[in-house]
């Protein structure tokens, strides 16, 4: 290969992997601006994950458990004891903000993480994009 096809190789490799970066650093950011709005701004805008966090376990129909209590032997009113007590933790994590905050905290930390990696790598290639081109007017003066 040529010098000039080199050149033009790595000019080209460079671009794509500073605006590769830049791309995902938008989307880090972008993301983290979101999550941050619905968290603090928008609260009404979360509404729809509220849906989906109150998703209940398949209780609909079910009878009164407390009737059954006494034709049930020992082990199964423990069992239907340990059921309710279940149900009970679970619906306290699964309404509103219990549910929430830690899809919202897993947005961030992805999101940041995203930052972290690719803005040096951005920063990293755009620095090299502007030495080269200062070494290219340089040789034309």
């Amino acid at each position: 290969m040529t010098t000039k096809t080199t050149k033009l190789i790595r000019t080209i490799y460079l671009y794509v992997a500073a605006l590769i970066s830049l791309i995902f650093t938008a989307v880090g950011a972008g993301t983290i601006i979101n999550t941050t709005l619905k968290a603090y701004v928008f609260p009404e805008a979360e509404k729809k994950s509220f849906y989906e966090c109150n998703q209940q376990p398949l209780m609909i129909g079910a009878p009164d458990v407390n009737g059954y209590k006494g034709i049930a032997t020992e082990d199964q009113k423990i069992q239907l004891d340990q059921l309710l007590k279940d149900y009970q933790i679970w619906k306290e994590n699964s309404i509103g903000e219990q549910c929430i905050k830690p899809a919202r905290q897993n947005k961030i930390v992805d999101s940041l993480t995203m930052l972290l990696i690719a803005l040096p790598i951005c920063l990293f290639h755009w620095k090299i994009i502007k030495k080269d081109k200062e070494e290219k007017e340089e040789e034309v003066i």
